[in-house]
């Protein structure tokens, strides 16, 4: 099997591996497997699983290592440390007193914030009857276990989420955040697999080849270690894009249930929309729907009433936000547009107020959903010009908040350009990877005007790349208008 496979498939085949495994240990750990058990089993399934994935890998890569010598060594290494961090992580999403194993051990706030904090706890509320789930006031002061408890901002179609997994788990909130972090983390990896598997060959090796460095950026490790949604949202809107161009109502479950929970992948439906895509679009209004209507029975109505009434114009205005935005290093890493007037206002600029952060954040949402429509007006010309317009959508939808930290929000863009071939040539795509990491290296204590222009170069990255990706996707080939036959997303075949 190795001989037939080829060392080169073999090797990235158990790396993957190894990742998935110690991140699926966490996740069996957090539903009440006892070490002895887990381990095991997880060894026995990788060893299976690397052999399966080996023979899959596209055999274009065998013999690679002979053939560029100096690429095959920087891989491996870039992997290793991938599988180094993925090992202290896990270590870390296992045991919260451990802090040596933080992707930062030195930053206090980063080993005692956990965004789940805010899901679980709101959950609970939602569950005892709190008529008010997004009142500050009842999360001000609190810890879980070590973590400073968050405050919730999202819908709440979104708490089916955590209230699935705390029955699943059946435990308390490290057991939960446990398996969170094993379903994010595995999410991403099929994500990330599925769509390089459906792409042309080219492409597909791209992907493979950068994988490493989407899966060891710091997006996507301080972002695990957070437990945000984001990541599994991103992953989850990655997944309907395969699910489309096969199984139609899953992919649309899978859309339907980023949209509600998060709002931001609506920008998707509006580019179904504009593809003219009727009968994807009425299965996703339809998932939806049933989605909204079970969290209704679920969650009650108190919730959907507070949401409506209470959190949505304090979202709109920027309000909401108020308490991370007290902080400097907050602001300095806020990479949405309505934060630019904020930042320049922390700088003395005068006139900088929330509401021309209002303003702003309302201009670039009408820019976003022309963009959509325009992406929309042709079919793609590949599968990395679907994905990457995709994907482009996502990472845009997510900068229209009012607070959209560089700490997870950067992970679509980190794998835009790693995936897109066609606008980033390898080393660029490098160069762009420093850009938006190299920033975390920053201290959360330093000076305002440093961090803010340590993280100038990723928002700048986080607004153009996407933007430029999605106005060529609407004027190449003379802007004709595209074909309407055809599936959903025009994915390479699998070769």
């Amino acid at each position: 099997m190795l001989r037939w496979a080829g060392l080169e498939r073999f090797t990235i085949a158990f790396l993957v591996s190894a990742c998935a495994g110690m991140v699926g240990y966490a996740g069996l750990r957090g539903i009440g497997i006892p070490s002895v058990a887990a381990a095991p089993a997880v060894v026995v399934i990788g060893v299976l699983g690397a052999f399966w994935l080996a023979s899959r890998l596209p055999a274009a890569l065998d013999g690679i290592r002979r053939k560029k010598i100096q690429l095959s060594v920087a891989w491996s290494l870039v992997a290793l440390y991938a599988l180094v961090q993925t090992a202290r992580l896990t270590a870390f999403m296992i045991d919260p007193t451990a802090p040596q194993y933080s992707i930062f051990p030195d930053d206090p706030w980063l080993v005692q914030h956990c965004c789940l904090t805010a899901y679980t706890e709101s959950a609970r509320l939602a569950a005892e009857g709190e008529p008010n789930v997004y009142n500050e006031k009842i999360y001000a002061g609190r810890k879980v276990d070590s973590f400073n408890v968050d405050l919730y901002h999202y819908p709440p179609t979104f708490l089916l989420l955590p209230m699935a997994i705390h029955a699943i788990t059946g435990g308390g909130f490290l057991a939960v955040r446990a398996v969170w972090f094993s379903a994010s983390s595995l999410t991403l990896m099929l994500a990330i697999g599925l769509i390089a598997f459906r792409l042309e060959q080219d492409g597909r090796l791209r992907l493979i080849g950068m994988g490493p460095l989407i899966w060891c950026s710091m997006p996507v490790l301080v972002g695990l270690q957070m437990s945000n949604v984001q990541i599994l949202v991103f992953a989850t809107a990655g997944l309907s894009l395969v699910l489309f161009s096969s199984r139609t109502p899953a992919g649309a479950v899978a859309l339907a249930a980023t949209m509600v929970a998060k709002i931001f992948p609506g920008m998707l439906f509006l580019y179904l929309l504009a593809r003219r895509k009727w009968r994807e679009l009425a299965w996703t209004t339809a998932a939806g729907i049933v989605l909204t209507v079970l969290a209704f029975m679920i969650v009650g109505p108190a919730s959907f009433k507070s949401f409506f009434e209470y959190q949505l114009p304090r979202l709109s205005s920027g309000e909401a936000f108020a308490r991370p935005l007290s902080r400097e290093f907050a602001v300095a890493r806020n990479m949405s547009p309505f934060g630019i007037p904020v930042k320049l206002a922390a700088l003395g600029i005068p006139g900088m107020t929330m509401e021309v952060g209002r303003i702003v954040s309302m201009v670039y949402l009408a820019c976003i959903v022309g963009l959509a429509l325009w992406a929309g007006r042709r079919q793609p010309r590949s599968g990395t010009e679907s994905a990457s317009v995709w994907l482009s959508l996502v990472s845009l939808g997510t900068l229209a908040s009012p607070f959209a930290p560089a700490n997870y929000v950067l992970v679509s863009l980190v794998w835009l350009v790693c995936m897109d071939r066609e606008l980033f040539r390898p080393l660029v795509a490098v160069l762009c990877w420093l850009l938006i990491s190299l920033p975390f290296l920053v201290s959360h204590d330093a000076p305002f005007l440093m961090q803010a222009l340590a993280y100038l170069p990723a928002q700048v990255l986080a607004l153009g790349v996407p933007a430029v990706i999605l106005w060529k996707a609407g004027v190449e080939r003379g802007g004709e208008v595209m074909s309407v036959d055809g599936p959903v997303l025009a994915l390479g075949q699998r070769g």
